[in-house]
Formats: C-alpha cells, structure tokens, sequence
C-alpha cells in the first residue's frame, strides 16, 4: 500500500513538473502575443539579428552591414515605442497602418544602399516571406474551419 502511494505521488509530482515545464517553454518569449520566441528582444537585439541575416543573405560589404544596422536600430526602435504606446492605451487599432508606414520606410532606405543585383534578391526573399505567411494563414483557417 505505502508502496503504491509513494509511485502514486512521484507520478503526480513529475506530471505536474512536466505539464509546467512544457506551459513555460509554449509561452517562453511570446510576450505581446509574438511568435518564435523573439517577444523579449531589445530594439538593439533584433537590430542586430536583421543585419545579420541580411548580412548573410544578400552578401553585404562591411560598410553596408554598418549602414544597414543603423537602419533596423533605428526601425526597430520606433516599433518598440508604438508597441508601447499601443499596449498603455490598451488599443490596437491603427496601430497596423502606422507599423506598415515604419517597415516601408525601412526599406525604402535598405533599398537605397543595395546594389540593384541585391535588391532584387531582397525583393525575392520579402515576395517569399509574405508568400509562407500567407500559406501559414491559410493553413490556419482551414484548421479552424474543420474544428
């Protein structure tokens, strides 16, 4: 009997660590409702990711990651303050225009510094992105429905 109780309570013990653990890992960098665990990332944070994978992707020369850089800081540091803005007001209406407006200023002036063979593949992978993230919706509404 005792033997049994003590299974019984190391079994719940370890089911509840685990149903913990995995809540905590669902939900560890989604603050504001973001994915991919980039929730808690400092304007600088995310600056520097962008540059870096655009680094990668388009080839950049040292002058251009500088640039580049300075840019996303600059970008990412205007969203951080209209997500705030947004979050204190507890609204979220127009929020979307205003962050269309930052992200086609952005690249307009990435745009301006790329050479025209890297603005085109830049072109491609931003057509590339929005087309998985459209796929992704659809693939989520079709979930939904079937529910």
């Amino acid at each position: 009997m005792k033997k049994t109780l003590v299974v019984l309570a190391a079994f719940f013990c370890t089911a509840g660590a685990a149903s913990a653990q995995t809540a905590d890992l669902a939900t560890a960098g989604r603050a504001n409702g973001m994915g991919q665990g980039r929730g808690n990332l400092t304007p600088e944070q995310r600056a520097d990711m962008q540059t870096q994978r655009l680094s990668k992707q388009l080839s950049l020369s040292a002058d251009q990651t500088s640039q580049v850089r300075a840019i996303a800081l600059a970008e990412n540091q205007e969203l951080q303050a209209l997500r705030s803005k947004n979050a204190a007001a507890d609204s979220r209406q127009g929020a979307g225009q205003e962050m269309r407006a930052i992200r086609e200023e952005y690249d307009t002036q990435l745009k301006a510094l790329l050479t025209p063979e890297q603005a085109t593949k830049y072109n491609q992978l931003r057509e590339d992105q929005l087309n998985k993230r459209k796929d992704k919706m659809k693939g989520g509404m079709k979930a939904k429905a079937k529910v």
